[in-house]
């Protein structure tokens, strides 16, 4: 297999996966298209994403990470919040990618038994969705991802035109301080980066804010929901979720914030400490107790 995984969503939209890591999307209009996010920078985003169309394509992030922004130097046109224009000029510290490399290990031997129990039981992965082993030549003491030089910054309800195709930008602060979902109107799909996955949500890191986060899902929920039909977000094997998921992760963060529900310890990617509150379908997670 290779290391992306693309999926055909719908009439225009792709997905190009990184599984279990990352979830890019393509989207296309009759005149250019946009990237949403270009993953880790561990493989080629660029020649997947013109092995699905010619148009000119415009990079969007999501927010600054660097699970996001990885493969931005392979572009010309780079678009990210205002937010974030300063995070995402900077170069990823090598030890964030060392954690992250060591998680990927991790990752892929405890894969092997889950994989032995899917086939005996369950048949439930796919290729599309199979985590993949480190590409050929790919060696992760040398992995770098240099900063980024975005071409244009966008705000809270800016419109992007793709020709016969809009996105709308939504600033949906909280898992950092730039985090956008994009809003295809028309297609009734929402894009959402870090601000909804089907996993964890990260609230504890340094640059996330409990209270923002909980007034952007909120927001969602409110005006959102009614307007799609489904919710793309940027993590985990489920790629795909329904509308009712935005009020479903708006209580969560609501109940968290007020202190209705009790957290467990865990860890995260990188291996550090936190608290983990858990609910039927995501979680949401903040600092450790000192």
């Amino acid at each position: 297999m290779s290391w992306f995984a693309t999926q055909k969503l719908s009439e225009g939209t792709y997905l190009l996966a990184e599984p279990p890591h990352v979830n890019s999307y393509l989207i296309l209009g009759s005149r250019r298209a946009v990237l949403f996010d270009t993953g880790m920078g561990i493989a080629n985003i660029r020649d997947v994403a013109e092995s699905l169309t010619d148009l000119d394509v415009l990079v969007i992030n999501s927010h600054y990470h660097f699970d996001h922004v990885g493969g931005n130097s392979l572009f010309a046109q780079i678009a990210i919040h205002s937010a974030g224009r300063d995070p995402v000029g900077e170069d990823v510290p090598a030890q964030t990618l060392s954690a992250y490399g060591a998680f990927i290990e991790a990752m892929l031997a405890a894969y092997q038994g889950y994989k032995d129990a899917d086939d005996r039981f369950f048949r439930l992965l796919t290729p599309e969705i199979a985590p993949r082993r480190l590409p050929p030549g790919f060696d992760a003491a040398t992995w770098r991802i240099p900063a980024t030089v975005p071409t244009q910054l966008l705000s809270d309800r800016q419109v992007v035109d793709l020709g016969g195709r809009s996105l709308e930008v939504l600033h949906t602060p909280g898992h950092t301080p730039d985090c956008i979902c994009l809003l295809d109107g028309r297609s009734r799909q929402l894009f959402a980066g870090d601000t909804l996955t089907t996993g964890p949500h990260y609230a504890h890191l340094p640059d996330s804010d409990l209270a923002d986060f909980t007034r952007s899902t909120r927001r969602l929920a409110d005006e959102i929901t009614s307007k799609v039909d489904v919710i793309y977000p940027a993590h985990m094997l489920r790629f795909a979720a329904p509308p009712e998921f935005l009020t479903q992760v708006a209580d969560g963060f609501a109940q968290v914030r007020e202190g209705a529900v009790q957290s467990r310890p865990g860890t995260d990617i990188f291996g550090q400490e936190m608290r983990e509150f858990w609910f039927d379908t995501f979680s949401i997670t903040l600092p450790a107790l000192a």
